[in-house]
This record gives structure tokens, sequence and C-alpha cells, in this order.
């Protein structure tokens, strides 16, 4: 090999050094002041949390409002069976409480406890709960669908039936707080009024955090939705569901 090629050689070589060289630098640098190595999040779908909780942790995480235990289950297709445990064990206590409010009432009014006259025969205290019962159920998942198809159709959310019904079914947990209003004393229609302003807000921090929408955008979806579904709802349980039931457990 001549000393001209030789050269170039040398040369060729030595450049092909000094650029790994510089590579290594700059992998091993520290990043700039201000920048980030971690891509930046497109919104609240893509910021799922890194660490699953347990059942009573996303108990939890809901009812004292924090928003990365409600996005975590919307995203969460695990959390849609532990919804459905959240909404059957209040549909129980629920119509449980409903049940013991008829039955005290009557006693009431036929003892003279208080000043409350007797109940119609219609309000049989396991109708009434089965009635609760039921409602229940299908609040839940009426709720869940329109939510999910207002949202879609109307705001192009990135969301669907089954976020929804997730969500929707942890939020049930404040129904509890609700239904104490039947009582009728001042304490029970204040713990009410708790019960159902946290309902609210729970529901439409779920629908923020499933769809990625702002909180004035979610609040108008939920609220619209929600004030839908009580509408027909109510109809629904005082003209079929509430007769149906009470002809098969007459008093």
């Amino acid at each position: 090999m001549s000393k001209k090629n030789k050269k170039r050689q040398n040369a060729a070589q030595t450049q092909k050094t000094t650029a790994a060289q510089s590579q290594q630098s700059a992998a091993a640098a520290p990043p700039a002041k201000g920048t980030s190595t971690t891509p930046k999040s497109s919104g609240a779908r893509s910021n799922k949390a890194t660490k699953q909780t347990s059942f009573p942790e996303r108990l939890l995480g809901v009812v004292t409002l924090k928003p990365a235990i409600y996005r975590e289950i919307a995203h969460d297709h695990a959390a849609t069976m532990q919804a459905a445990i959240v909404v059957i064990v209040v549909a129980l206590i629920v119509g449980a409480i409903a049940a013991f409010s008829v039955w005290h009432t009557s006693i009431a009014g036929v003892t003279g406890v208080a000043n409350v006259p007797t109940p119609p025969p219609t309000q049989n205290p396991i109708a009434r709960g089965v009635v609760m019962i039921l409602q229940e159920l299908l609040i839940w998942g009426v709720a869940s669908w329109l939510i999910a198809a207002v949202a879609k159709g109307f705001f192009k959310g990135e969301t669907n039936t089954g976020e929804m019904l997730r969500v929707f079914g942890y939020t049930r947990i404040f129904q509890i707080l609700l239904v104490l209003g039947v009582f009728g004393s001042t304490i029970a229609a204040i713990v009410s009024i708790i019960g159902l302003a946290l309902s609210v807000y729970g529901s439409i921090l779920g629908i923020r955090e499933a769809t990625g929408f702002t909180m004035g955008k979610a609040a108008v979806v939920g609220i619209f939705s929600i004030v839908l579904v009580a509408v027909v709802i109510s109809f629904f349980t005082a003209f079929v569901l509430n007769p149906f039931v009470t002809s098969l457990l007459p008093t």
C-alpha cells in the first residue's frame, strides 16, 4: 500500500472515531434547562395512571374527587365489574333505606308516635325497596349510554359507553347520602343535598377525565344528560315500574 493511500485511510478512521465520540458525548450530556426527555401529553386520555390502584383505593379516590383515579377507572376495562358491584351494593342499600323509611312512616302513622299519616297501600315497603333497586340499575345503564352518545355525537368526544359505565357506576356511591333525604329531618335534608352536589360534580369530573374535555364542556354534557335521564326515569318509574312492582307485591 502506498504512503498516500495509507494517509487517506488513517484520516478516514480518525473522522469516524471523532464522530462516534461526539455522539456518545451528546447522548451522555444532561438535557438543557427547561426541556423534558418525556413526550408531552396530548390530553386527559393519554395521561393514564402508571400504577394500578386497588378497589378500596379507587372508592376512596372517587369519594375524595381525585382526577387521576377517575381517569384510571375510565380507561381500565377490568373496572367495569367493580363499577357493577358498586351499583348493585348501592342499589341494595338505597332500596333498604327506602323500605325502612316507608315502614317507619307506617308505624309512626299507626301508633301516633309522630303526626304522620299512614302511607297508601301502594307504599308497600318491600315494593318500594325493589323499585328503588331497579331504578338505580336503570339510571346507571341509561345515563351511561346517553352521556357517551351526547359526548360523541354532539361534542366529538373520544369516549364510549363502557367508559361511562365505569365512571358513572363508581359515582353512584354518592346516592347513599342522597337517599337519606327520605327521612325528612333537617340534618337528613342537608346530607342529601351534599350527596347530590358530590354526585353531580363527580359525574362531571369523570366525564372530563374520560373524554379529555374541559370542565365546562363536561359540565354541559353531564348536566344535560343527567336532567334528561332524570325526567325519563321519573316518568317510567311512576307510570310503569312502580305500578308493576306493586301489583306483584301487594300489601
